[in-house]
């Protein structure tokens, strides 16, 4: 059963009260659920997930699947709908017993129910075309990256996400912006102020998901600089992923951090725009057809790689490989980002030594920096 706006959705699980429901997916997604049916009085019984081995979550069992057949299933994740309904559909579990929802708005309105994130991401508008008309760096975590050519843009306006902060103890350069999106990453990391204190410092501001751990320092009046932005799904009609025009109220998916950083970027009023470090080849890359090729290449370059090797394991134990990369999505993002920076007179260009993303015009790195 499938539905495309809150009220229904809602409506249509009330309506199986005296039967029992399960919320598949343990996850952030599950969790943000389970604290709205609890806060409703909608009664469920607990979660279903292919991680059976966590036990509980919250309280609740979380059974394997086909270890629970005996309700009705809720689908907690937007993203991964389809592919959790036909493993439901494998372990025996009919269609008729299986609730989704087909619009990624109908999370958010369950979670705003939860905390106001209006609230909290209407204040990213201070970052408004505050840069208006100059130049920035986006830094990716290839391996093509050098501790030196960071040293160089030491002065610029630079983005950077995730395992970066790995590079810290070898340079003085921080990046002004930091962005974190993964929820594995966000998990080990955000949940301790030590932690935080770690991956944030020396830079300007941090940009997180709305729904991460971050959300937890919120009121934190000790934590000041942490921006939270709404990451949301959405395709155009040439199945590019849509581009945002306001990142105060979301930021869209595509596949890679680095789009989260561009549309920032762009709100942020800044006319050329430098890819570094952007290599755009990975151990093991998924495409749309659902083909998976591994090669036997590094993803980061080595400090990065070393520091990212204790995120790896939880993913491959979650999701079966310890580093998959959408490449068709996030070549489709790259594509859409050009898109709309041709459109709007914006200059996007790959200072990236070598490295397989030839979507934006390519300069030469040591030429653009004197």
């Amino acid at each position: 059963m499938r539905y495309k706006t809150t009220k229904t959705y809602i409506n249509a699980i009330r309506e199986l009260e005296g039967n029992k429901i399960y919320i598949v997916g343990a996850g952030k997604y599950g969790e943000i659920i389970g604290k709205y049916f609890d806060k409703h009085k909608i009664h469920w019984e607990g979660y279903v997930d292919k991680c059976s081995k966590l036990g509980q979550v919250n309280g609740k069992i979380v059974y394997s699947y086909g270890g629970a057949n005996d309700g009705y299933y809720v689908i907690s994740s937007y993203y991964f709908r389809e592919e959790i309904m036909k493993e439901l559909e494998a372990v025996g579990i009919g269609t008729e017993r299986i609730i989704l929802y087909e619009n990624s708005e109908v999370f958010f309105d369950i979670y705003s129910d939860i905390i106001d994130t209006k609230k909290y991401t209407d204040r990213v508008k201070v970052f408004y075309r505050k840069y208006s008309g100059k130049s920035c760096f986006i830094i990716g975590n290839g391996p093509s990256l050098r501790i030196e050519d960071l040293e160089k843009i030491d002065k610029e306006i630079t983005f950077a996400s995730n395992s970066i902060y790995a590079l810290y103890a070898h340079t003085d350069w921080r990046p002004t912006y930091y962005c974190a999106g993964d929820p594995i990453f966000c998990k080990q990391m955000m949940t301790s102020k030590k932690n935080l204190a770690k991956i944030m410092d020396g830079c300007e501001a941090m940009f997180t998901s709305v729904i991460g751990e971050g959300i937890e320092y919120r009121n934190d009046t000790n934590i000041k600089n942490i921006y939270y932005i709404c990451r949301m799904n959405k395709k155009l009609n040439n199945n590019l992923p849509e581009f945002s025009t306001d990142c105060s109220k979301q930021v869209y998916l595509g596949g890679t951090i680095t789009y989260d950083m561009l549309q920032l970027a762009v709100y942020m009023g800044f006319k050329q725009i430098y890819l570094l470090g952007m290599d755009f080849n990975y151990s093991v890359e998924r495409y749309e057809d659902n083909t998976i090729i591994k090669k036997d290449i590094c993803n980061h370059m080595k400090e990065i790689e070393k520091e990212e090797m204790q995120f790896y394991e939880a993913v491959l134990q979650r999701y079966g490989t310890s580093y998959l990369a959408d490449i068709d999505l996030q070549l489709a993002a790259f594509q859409a980002a050009k898109d709309y920076a041709d459109k709007h007179n914006i200059k996007i260009y790959n200072a990236t030594r070598g490295g397989k993303l030839e979507v934006f015009q390519r300069v030469d790195f040591d030429g653009l920096i004197i």
